[in-house]
């Protein structure tokens, strides 16, 4: 069976997950992964210190969910993992290869559908990982959409967008928007209700799209759309799920390191739980768990454990209203010896 970390890297993708860590007790360190089926949770994998009873109880319907928890008597972060982020752009004119680029920067794997050749290149060239050559709804019509995915509709015909909502008001996803103004966006609304559309699905999409900030030039557009997109998923997401490069880190360690995962919060300190920051043993590191002097603490701990050859966890807590910066707030640590 796979490791813990490849399990996560082979599935996240495709399925939305639980991780289970052991913060205090005597399985301190030990962890489980849950797949979840509905309302339900299936184990995957776990370590051998991870005790049975505990999986079966985490397992349970009705059971916590996120969050740290004393459960069959053991100290316990129950963490959220996500799949992928995708974010699906129906159209690649100026605006829509300004949000490609950005949403490739923010992490998103992403899919351009373009029906005229040319502009699909250009789709292609902006970063896009999956790029859809043909009718808008054909392409559509090939996306499964979940709660992990965004649609954004910025298409050069009135026609063409009222085309794409209509496939995407039938598929779940986390954000759905269309670029427009205000009067076009409310004749729509009008348009897909009288169509036979839940009208409460209707009243849901973001259009016009974007926050306002008062955007004039595509790049500026793209900033309102990207802004209200994450908004929107973070507030639905309680994970924090794993930095680019850390998994793959994690799953095949070249050298000894620390995984640094906050598992509680309190005040106004800037990260939540699920945050995490992998030291390595040269001195480097991959994620942030918010800068300043709680992650210089941090990264003097997790020095110690390395020069120290430490095999054991441990849990830390820090107060952010100490050093030389108040936040009035503090974090929960886990360090994990990888």
């Amino acid at each position: 069976m796979p490791g813990f970390y490849q399990t996560i890297m082979h599935k996240k993708g495709t399925a939305r997950l639980l991780a289970a860590w052991v913060i205090e007790g005597a399985a301190a360190g030990a962890r489980a992964l849950f797949i979840r089926d509905g309302d339900r949770l299936a184990p995957l994998c776990r370590d051998d210190a991870f005790p049975a009873a505990l999986a079966d109880s985490i397992a349970r319907p009705g059971a916590c969910r996120e969050g740290c928890h004393e459960i069959s008597g053991a100290r316990v972060f129950l963490e959220p993992i996500a799949g992928g982020r995708r974010l699906v752009v129906c159209g690649a004119g100026h605006v829509a290869l300004c949000v490609i680029r950005l949403g490739v920067a923010l992490g998103f794997e992403i899919t351009a559908i373009e029906d005229r050749p040319e502009f699909a290149e250009k789709a292609r060239a902006a970063g896009a990982q999956n790029v859809l050559c043909q009718a808008f709804t054909d392409a559509l019509d090939r996306i499964d959409g979940d709660a992990d995915t965004a649609f954004v509709v910025m298409t050069r015909e009135h026609a063409h967008d009222v085309d794409c909502l209509r496939r995407i008001l039938q598929k779940p996803c986390a954000y759905a928007g269309m670029m427009g103004s205000h009067g076009r966006s409310a004749q729509i609304r009008r348009q897909l209700v009288e169509e036979g559309f839940d009208a409460w699905r209707v009243e849901a999409l973001r259009m016009p799209i974007g926050i306002p900030i008062g955007a004039r030039t595509p790049e500026e557009i793209a900033v309102s759309a990207a802004a209200e997109i994450i908004s929107v998923m973070n507030a639905a997401d309680p994970g924090e799920g794993y930095p680019p490069g850390m998994l793959e880190a994690l799953s095949e360690p070249r050298q000894p390191g620390v995984l640094a995962m906050i598992v509680s919060k309190r005040g106004e300190a800037p990260r939540r739980p699920g945050t995490k920051m992998l030291v390595t043993g040269d001195g480097r590191f991959i994620g942030t768990v918010g800068g300043g002097y709680a992650e210089a603490e941090i990264l003097r701990i997790a020095g110690e454990m390395l020069r120290d050859g430490a095999r054991a966890c441990r849990l830390v807590s820090i107060d952010m209203n100490k050093g030389p910066t108040f936040c009035g707030g503090g974090i929960e640590v886990l360090l994990l010896p990888v």
